[in-house]
């Protein structure tokens, strides 16, 4: 006999009300589930609204081969502007320009090849292809300081071009040019005036250093997935009541912590090994060239998830406190690290508050290894950091574990 409408509604108030009660007891959860999502959109909204070009804050590195007043009051202006993080390479070359952005120390770089008033495209723009969108950003930046602090160059290098066409000036003519210069001095134009050549840094595969990037991108972020889902098997030995007998024990949990360590390490590297087997046999990003530092990047990696995610999951008391705060810091560690958008595009703020996440230094890492072709002294940092975080989780979950015997 099935129930009555009555009952019906009735059995439907009562699951809703223990279920409330069953949130409202377990304060820890309750807290997750209504504070933690507005604070979410708070800081995706700043890594994001960043993104859209308006308020992006490029690195910008600077040299002045033409060494003249006008490529002098540009790169002054530069360096003034707080539009961009322009600064002026020592020493000024071409070469200097080039290796810092090749190695990630500046978004794009800007060669004042000749003076701006005279010649045919005097700036270059030297751009990493594996952030497309700093060139044009870079471009725009230059031109808006350009227009604002140098109004009449243009002008005036126009001028120049055409006085072999018209025979020269006479002393009336160049005189209103220079009348015309001054006005535009303080009533500025927004003529692009073609100043611009481009160059990619040398030795860049097509796409090479972009996927690269989303690899070691992709590669933290599920080893982190994973781990966690790995590291609530301790909430489901705690409810069971497979802990309790594991700690009436001699050995009690350390080794149940330490074997889930290791599995969730040797996950992390199979992940890692098929995500860059892929990159390496679609877009021939060169993983098996670079395998002798590839490896420990890999292996530091996957200790770090595995640590940070048995630690994580330690410090709560249920698996609904689990897995709220372990998507709560997977997504926001994933947003402010880089592996949801490029950190570049991020104020400037945001891109150092990243160094405090695995994502970033496992994506710098494998970005020095696979598309610059450093060497260990440009990851052993990042080997150590991420070491580091993952022994700490280690070793906070033994601590856990030993409080939970007493």
């Amino acid at each position: 006999m099935s129930p009555r409408p009555v009952e019906r509604l009735a059995m439907i108030a009562a699951m809703v009300r223990v279920m409330t009660l069953e949130l409202w007891r377990d304060r820890g959860a309750l807290v997750m589930t209504f504070l933690l999502p507005p604070l979410v959109f708070l800081i995706f909204s700043s890594v994001f609204a960043g993104a859209t070009g308006e308020t992006v804050q490029l690195k910008l590195a600077v040299a002045d081969l033409a060494r003249t007043p006008d490529s002098g009051r540009l790169a002054a202006a530069l360096a003034g502007s707080p539009d961009i993080r322009a600064e002026r390479v020592s020493p000024s070359t071409v070469e200097e320009v080039r290796r810092r952005v090749k190695t990630g120390r500046a978004d794009a770089g800007l060669v004042i090849r000749a003076d701006p008033a005279a010649a045919d495209k005097p700036f270059v723009i030297v751009a990493d292809p594996t952030r497309a969108v700093a060139a044009p950003l870079a471009q725009a930046r230059v031109q808006q300081v350009l227009s604002a602090a140098l109004p009449d160059v243009a002008m005036r290098r126009t001028v120049a071009q055409l006085t072999p066409a018209l025979g020269g000036l006479s002393d009336e003519q160049a005189e209103n040019a220079d009348t015309a210069a001054a006005f535009l001095r303080q009533n500025p134009s927004k003529d692009d005036g073609g100043f611009f050549d481009r160059e990619d840094v040398k030795d860049a595969k097509t796409g090479g250093g972009v996927i690269a990037y989303y690899a070691g991108a992709v590669m933290i972020l599920f080893a982190l997935f994973s781990a966690m889902q790995g590291a609530l098997g301790l909430m489901d030995e705690r409810r069971t009541g497979v802990a309790d007998r594991l700690l009436a024990g001699v050995a009690g949990m350390g080794p149940v912590v330490t074997g889930k360590f290791l599995f969730l390490v040797v996950q992390g590297l199979v992940q890692a090994l098929l995500i860059f087997a892929t990159a390496q046999l679609v877009y021939g990003v060169a993983a098996a060239q670079h395998a002798a530092l590839w490896l420990p990047t890999t292996l530091a990696a996957s200790a770090c998830a595995a640590g940070l995610a048995l630690g994580l999951v330690s410090v709560c008391r249920t698996r609904e406190q689990a897995q709220m705060l372990s998507t709560f810091v997977i997504l926001v560690l994933a947003a402010v690290g880089g592996s949801m958008a490029p950190r570049f595009l991020m104020p400037p703020w945001l891109q150092a508050l990243g160094w405090f996440t695995p994502h970033a230094w496992a994506i710098e890492a494998y970005q020095s290894i696979l598309w610059r072709d450093a060497g260990i002294a440009a990851v052993y940092k990042a080997w150590c950091v991420l070491a580091a975080v993952g022994l700490a989780g280690l070793a906070l979950a033994h601590v856990l574990a030993r409080r939970l015997r007493r």
